[in-house]
């Protein structure tokens, strides 16, 4: 092997060992004892449609709190922001206020938006963005970050129900 090709297998290596170290980062959960989870998730049907959403938070001593609920008319980050918001009110009316909110979505494009990890935000999510920043302001340690899909079933699940459950109150009745 020549020494431009070992060199170029190094770099390689490199780079993957440094992927392999942020995906290990990225999955850790940096939570304390006292720390709550939440996941959200949006769907629109179809796109732009019927809006779903879904919400789950889960408290340090097994507390429970579910939100599925049709949402209006919209496109899918318009249904993936009021999980979001849903969420977060869902957190708010929890007693004591939660210490530390760990929150977890499969929306690049919500998450992005909010963090503002990109040099313009979102055209036409300018409300649901201050809505969203206006409530995180309001929790003293908050983290928000992107889960794939897969890893976000439980919010997925909410949402489809709640995209079903309003699909069918708006069917006709059957004779």
């Amino acid at each position: 092997m020549t020494a431009e090709a070992q060199a170029r297998k190094q770099r390689k290596e490199a780079k993957m060992q440094a992927r392999r170290a942020q995906l290990a980062l990225s999955r850790q959960d940096h939570g304390g004892p006292l720390a709550w989870r939440g996941w959200f998730d949006g769907s629109a049907h179809p796109n732009p449609g019927k809006l779903g959403i879904g919400a789950l938070l889960l408290g340090p001593n097994g507390e429970r709190i579910e939100v599925s609920e049709a949402a209006g008319y919209g496109s899918s980050s318009d249904a993936e922001y009021a999980a979001l918001t849903a969420l977060l009110q869902a957190a708010l009316s929890v007693r004591p206020l939660p210490v530390q909110l760990l929150l977890y979505g499969d929306s690049q494009v919500v998450i992005n938006d909010v963090l503002g990890t990109t040099p313009v935000g979102a055209k036409g999510l300018e409300t649901h963005r201050a809505t969203v920043v206006a409530l995180l302001k309001q929790f003293t340690e908050v983290s928000l970050r992107w889960i794939p899909r897969h890893r976000n079933g439980e919010a997925d699940r909410l949402s489809q129900l709640a995209i079903t459950g309003w699909v069918e109150d708006t069917l006709p009745p059957e004779d």
